[in-house]
């Protein structure tokens, strides 16, 4: 068993009350319905959970990922399509963008998931399913910009994300990069 600091006892305690006294009554309807939960998200902005692992200098709580795990944890035991939420707003997308994105991607990606935008990842196609090494979409630099030309599909939250990570392969003057 993990000693857990009391400041994570006590994210695991709010996390366990909201998911009791919010999620958990409709957590039926929604796999049923399979409508997206925006009351959901919404309560879980209120309470600090979109965007938790965003560092504090970008408007996040910096908090670490064990914090995000109970908090998942915690929703996950009445509904898992709201804890998928969590887990997207806290790791995935928005973790690669504020490791690797430039000063602006990090900025407004912060903003997104803190205000409630659950990141989607885009990298599996048609023709590769989730192979990077065969990926065929294509990020072509002109310039201080990239233009982006393929296909993707089975994007988790797509349709409903403002924030979107898009895998492709990288180009130069025509030469792959990477």
């Amino acid at each position: 068993m993990l000693g857990l600091t009391a400041a994570q006892r006590d994210v695991q305690r709010q996390a366990r009350e909201l998911a009791n006294s919010q999620f958990a009554t409709r957590a039926a309807e929604i796999d049923r319905t399979e409508q997206y939960p925006w009351d959901n998200v919404e309560a879980l902005t209120r309470a600090g959970f979109m965007g938790m692992t965003v560092p504090s200098t970008y408007g996040g709580a910096g908090r670490g990922y064990l914090d995000a795990v109970l908090v998942i944890e915690e929703i996950a035991r009445v509904c898992g399509t709201t804890a998928r939420i969590v887990v997207e707003a806290n790791m995935g997308a928005i973790g690669a963008i504020m490791k690797y994105g430039s000063e602006t991607q990090k900025k407004l990606a912060a903003e997104l998931v803190v205000g409630g935008d659950k990141p989607a990842i885009c990298i599996t196609e048609p023709e590769a399913g989730s192979a990077a090494t065969q990926m065929a979409t294509r990020a072509d630099r002109h310039g201080d910009h990239y233009l982006l030309n393929g296909k993707k599909h089975w994007i988790t939250g797509g349709g409903v994300s403002r924030l979107h990570l898009v895998f492709a392969r990288v180009f130069h003057d025509g030469e792959e990069q990477g």
